[in-house]
């Protein structure tokens, strides 16, 4: 397969299975876009419209814009244990021997301990997910899939029918895979308690005009004024107090020359100043509003923590997929 017709990233493990050797897996994934149809993106992924459909559990032929589409077969990993032959793990995960030859290419039945082996799963074990466009609200979502407001609710654990753009929603029953392990700054924690916030969305690059027409460089977590927002790694605070787009905002540098940006603060935990040292998870400040205007001003935008990354030479990194990692492994 030529990965780099693949427009989103290979998701990795989903979930380990640590006393039975098995670790879950999504396969590759390609998402939507306006005008494409399942013969066109069969064809720039080498594989087959009914192998799409297999994938996906799709009924028939239609797709729509936004929607994630695995093009390749989802799978498991299993380590084989002593007393293991190919019948009884292709027994034991609801497949066929020749199924797990096939996917891994073996040639005889022959296998060792500990090898591991990938074995395809069905798509029913797998959410479908749709990511929220510019413009959708949940009724409309729910046409697009054949089902019903509340039930996405209930799939997404939402209270409400806000959701945002970026927004990854389930939208049938099924495992979500968890975000791929960032290159840097993994062992991060999430900033906002659990609980305490409203499902994000990727806001990179969304167009702002305060200050000047510019891309978003971070992302932004809808939470009530006064949540506590926590460090998510060990450093020294670079930058606090007011900026104008930011608000009562914190700069802490890493120990690897990464700095994070926490903005529109409603106040600042106590003990904070620019030079302070700073632990993971310590308590830097709370939610709030503030920004766009002369110091003190606030208000002007719904409650929420603003979240950016920048590297050692001051550039924005999106921070959506370290959020999301770090916030699957709360």
């Amino acid at each position: 397969m030529n990965r780099k017709k693949i427009t989103s990233i290979i998701l990795a493990s989903i979930l380990v299975f640590s006393s039975f050797g098995i670790t879950a897996h999504a396969a590759a994934t390609y998402t939507v876009k306006s005008g494409d149809v399942l013969w066109k993106i069969a064809a720039s992924h080498d594989t087959t419209v009914d192998n799409l459909k297999k994938w996906n559990g799709l009924t028939s032929d239609l797709i729509y814009p936004g929607q994630a589409l695995n093009v390749e077969q989802p799978f498991t990993t299993y380590k084989v244990k002593a007393g293991d032959t190919l019948y009884k793990i292709s027994g034991a995960h609801g497949t066929t021997v020749q199924a797990i030859k096939t996917f891994n290419k073996l040639t005889s039945d022959r296998i060792t301990i500990g090898q591991s082996l990938n074995i395809p799963t069905s798509p029913e074990n797998v959410a479908t997910i749709h990511n929220v466009q510019k413009g959708e609200y949940l009724y409309v979502i729910a046409q697009k899939y054949g089902t019903t407001v509340s039930e996405i609710k209930r799939l997404n654990g939402l209270t409400s029918d806000t959701i945002y753009v970026g927004q990854q929603l389930k939208v049938s029953e099924g495992s979500v895979p968890a975000p791929k392990a960032p290159k840097f700054l993994a062992n991060g924690k999430f900033p906002l308690p659990k609980g305490s916030y409203s499902p994000f969305g990727d806001t990179w690059n969304d167009s702002r005009t305060y200050g000047g027409d510019r891309g978003h460089e971070g992302t932004d977590i809808m939470a009530p004024k006064g949540t506590k927002v926590y460090s998510a790694t060990a450093g020294e605070i670079a930058n606090f107090g007011w900026n104008e787009l930011g608000g009562w905002r914190i700069t802490i540098k890493t120990s690897e020359g990464y700095h994070l940006y926490y903005a529109h603060m409603s106040k600042y935990a106590k003990g904070m100043k620019k030079g302070a040292k700073i632990k993971k998870g310590q308590l830097i400040g709370y939610v709030g509003n503030t920004g766009y205007g002369p110091e003190g001003t606030s208000g002007k935008f719904d409650t929420h923590l603003h979240f950016g990354i920048y590297d050692k030479n001051w550039k924005a990194v999106n921070s959506y997929s370290h959020l999301k990692y770090w916030e699957s492994k709360k």
